[in-house]
């Protein structure tokens, strides 16, 4: 049989760090179940964005897929359906929904729950490296995701340079987002870093105009508050609507503030590639 014949369409890319084992062979397990064949390609321990270029890399599929470690295909159809909107060549991305199982979401102490309730209500970003469908050459084009260090927000990087050549849709898929939140500092933490990154982000002035005043509305004192009251799950979750009001919002606002105008202000390396380097 021709070689090429051998050789796999799909790869995907899943950059590893200290991964919850339940949930990574979660993550493998379902990918086995997918209607059609994948390579997996696994890179462990190094910065985001390096882990992934160095996947890119090594993977064989001419279609690359990046997928966090915990983030698990809601069922075996995901993949087939993820890939079916680049056979229209103006597309060069396709983008899974995020979902957090009220299952998982209850495991959670009671504090993390409320500061992690917005996650209950399904995300559908316009771009997203977490479950996220390429053409490889797309991405070697644009010389793969910038290494720089003091990038935080690769996903809108990413989609800046990309969205010239085309564009992102979604394929009406999701992903359980099974993230491992040990307690609500650790929520803190992540609102702080991708705040800080929107703020890097809207310096270099790389996005649409549109998505530059959401960022900066966001960020505005007092005014900023409206984006949470927004994204509450009101239809299910209304009882909790006092304690989030009153807890949840101001706190999550305030490091959103913070770590905005920091990332605008300062220029310096991300939190997250140098917790990974140190460890």
């Amino acid at each position: 049989m021709d070689k090429k014949m051998k050789q796999p369409e799909i790869s995907i890319v899943i950059p590893v760090y200290k991964p919850e084992k339940r949930v990574f062979e979660r993550v493998k397990e379902m990918l086995k179940k997918q209607t059609i064949p994948s390579e997996i390609v696994e890179t462990w321990d190094m910065p985001e964005a390096k882990s992934m270029n160095v996947g890119i890399r090594q993977a064989k599929g001419n279609i690359i897929i990046t997928l966090p470690q915990d983030c698990v295909p809601e069922n075996e159809f995901w993949l087939e359906k993820l890939i079916k909107p680049l056979k229209n060549k103006k597309n060069v991305g396709v983008v899974s929904d995020l979902h957090l199982p009220e299952e998982y979401w209850k495991g959670y102490d009671f504090l993390t729950r409320i500061f992690t309730i917005s996650d209950r209500k399904d995300k559908k970003p316009g771009m997203d490296m977490r479950g996220t469908a390429f053409r490889k050459e797309d991405l070697i084009q644009i010389g793969l995701i910038d290494e720089d260090p003091k990038i935080i927000g690769i996903d809108g990087d990413v989609y800046t340079k990309l969205s010239i050549r085309g564009k992102f849709v979604r394929a009406n898929v999701r992903i359980l987002h099974l993230h491992n939140q040990k307690n609500f500092k650790e929520v803190i933490k992540k609102v702080y870093t991708y705040s800080e990154g929107n703020g890097k982000f809207v310096k270099g002035g790389e996005m649409n105009l549109f998505n530059i005043w959401v960022r900066i509305m966001k960020a505005t004192p007092l005014f900023g508050a409206i984006f949470f009251i927004y994204g509450f799950p009101f239809k299910k979750y209304f009882y909790l609507f006092p304690i989030y009001l009153i807890i949840g919002i101001p706190l999550l606002h305030f490091v959103n503030v913070v770590g905005f105008w920091k990332g605008f202000f300062l220029d310096k390396e991300s939190m997250r590639n140098l917790e990974v380097l140190k460890g």
